[in-house]
């Protein structure tokens, strides 16, 4: 049984885009933390930079091992780059984890202890409050814990960003940040495990090609 041409040149495209976006996400997040004071960075958000940046490079190296494993059709980098998928497929269920978490009471009681400062956010700063409702805005949220009441008991307070009209459920921040953990994590595993899918099938193909030489 030859190599299957199909699944080698489906699995160098799909690492080929992999590499690409790594490079993109590598760059854009160094150039964000090179120009932080730009891009109005706080010392707590360094983190989250810096992790976007060990994704990016994470990413730029699976690609690339995917796309020589490919082309050379070497067994020894296929099985590598099998593995760091299954790594990052298991990150990814974590992250998944994290907004089933976030739903909680317990974690939302968490959370509410450390910002229940910010409330009512009527009373923040001018800029803390355009840039939460650019939040609520792009989750189509409205308010942290308690909706509109966040904002203050006023009604006259309360933002046109504040303005959720799905009604089968709770339009908070927690609520838009868990969706959006969960569809991310969901979204990404499906090309984690088509990527494991295609490896290993060219692995089983060049290895039974190896036996049959070798007879």
């Amino acid at each position: 049984m030859a190599v299957n041409k199909a699944i080698r040149c489906l699995l160098f495209t799909f690492n080929l885009l992999f590499f690409i976006a790594g490079i993109i996400i590598l760059g854009l997040s160094t150039h964000i933390q090179s120009n932080r004071a730009d891009y109005q960075i706080t010392d707590e958000l360094l983190p989250a930079i810096t992790l976007l940046i060990f994704v990016g490079a994470v990413t730029l190296v699976f690609g690339f091992l995917g796309c020589c494993g490919a082309i050379k059709e070497s067994r020894c980098l296929l099985a590598l780059f099998f593995t760091d998928l299954l790594c990052m497929f298991l990150m990814l269920l974590a992250v998944g984890g994290l907004g089933v978490v976030a739903r909680s009471p317990a974690a939302r009681e968490q959370v509410k202890v450390n910002i229940e400062k910010m409330i009512p956010l009527s009373a923040q700063p001018k800029d803390v409050q355009e840039s939460f409702q650019e939040v609520e805005r792009t989750l189509k949220c409205c308010g942290f814990f308690d909706g509109h009441l966040d904002w203050g008991n006023s009604s006259t307070v309360v933002p046109n960003s504040c303005n959720c009209t799905d009604t089968s459920r709770n339009c908070t921040f927690l609520d838009g940040l868990s969706d959006v953990l969960i569809g991310t994590a969901f979204s990404f595993s499906i090309f984690m495990i088509l990527g494991m899918g295609f490896s290993s099938i060219l692995i089983c193909q060049i290895s039974y090609k190896v036996l049959r030489q070798n007879e």
